[in-house]
């Protein structure tokens, strides 16, 4: 009975060691003396034990990120690279058998990738064309891993970092577009301004218009009683301004400062 009862133990033991769960997320492989006999769903599931050997494959989105990538761009300047690409596993069969270690082999292609991307491309050209270079990575690293069951569905550059000389130079060389934009602002202002004056000194030639303009900054200036004001006009304003124009000139003074009682 002891015996019949160790036997009945160890069957149970071997049957529920074959006896294992396959998750919403995952697809197994099954290997039967080196040989793969099937890849099975998710659900409860059962190998035999000691013969068969199971293989899990994770078919979720995997990121695979590559800090610190130095390449040279085509003039010359030496840049570090931030990328992340993102993979899944779309037939586990070939991912097993033509690949040992897939997520090195695609870490150290990608940086190849890299590189001869970068390569191609001026540093001004680099920093405008982000998106592009990311998809040329993604189409690149694409042809050699869809032989091993893997999709790259997405490439991206999260960084581009330049040495700190040139992050001098270009630092110089904005303050200098600054400058140069705020330069031509201030000569188009001072020729628009010199253009109006032009039209101004052009009215001004009008006698009428002189004497209105020379009543109106008397006028301005004047407000201030406790200020004694003399005016120089040259020969030619009097000769603009008239009869009436001095006649009008005395009247104002006369409003602005009347004569005291018993003055001449």
């Amino acid at each position: 009975m002891i015996w019949f009862l160790v036997l009945g133990l160890a069957a149970v033991a071997l049957v529920l060691a074959g006896v294992f769960v396959v998750p919403e997320w995952e697809r197994v492989a099954v290997m039967r003396f080196g040989k793969l006999v099937s890849v099975v769903e998710p659900g409860i599931r059962f190998r035999i034990p000691v013969v068969d050997r199971i293989i899990r494959v994770d078919i979720r989105t995997q990121t695979l990120d590559l800090m610190g990538q130095q390449a040279i761009t085509k003039d010359n300047i030496s840049v570090i690279i931030d990328a992340v690409v993102f993979m899944v596993v779309e037939d586990p069969v070939k991912l097993i058998l033509e690949i040992q270690d897939y997520k090195t082999a695609v870490s150290k292609y990608a940086q190849t990738a890299i590189r001869n991307i970068i390569g191609t491309y001026d540093l001004d050209a680099l920093l405008e064309s982000r998106e592009e270079v990311a998809v040329k990575l993604k189409e690149e690293i694409d042809i050699l891993v869809k032989e091993w069951g893997i999709d790259v569905t997405r490439a991206g550059l999260q960084d581009i970092s330049l040495p700190p000389d040139m992050k001098r130079a270009f630092a110089v060389q904005a303050e200098a577009e600054r400058e140069s934009r705020a330069t031509q602002i201030m000569a188009n202002a001072e020729l628009l301004a010199s253009e109006k004056l032009r039209q101004a000194a052009e009215n001004m030639k009008d006698p009428v218009a002189m004497q209105l303009r020379i009543l109106s900054t008397i006028n301005d200036i004047s407000k201030d009683q406790s200020n004694t004001i003399i005016l120089a006009l040259p020969l030619e304003t009097l000769k603009a301004a008239g009869v009436g124009g001095l006649a009008a000139l005395a009247s104002i003074r006369q409003e602005k400062y009347p004569k005291p009682p018993g003055s001449e």
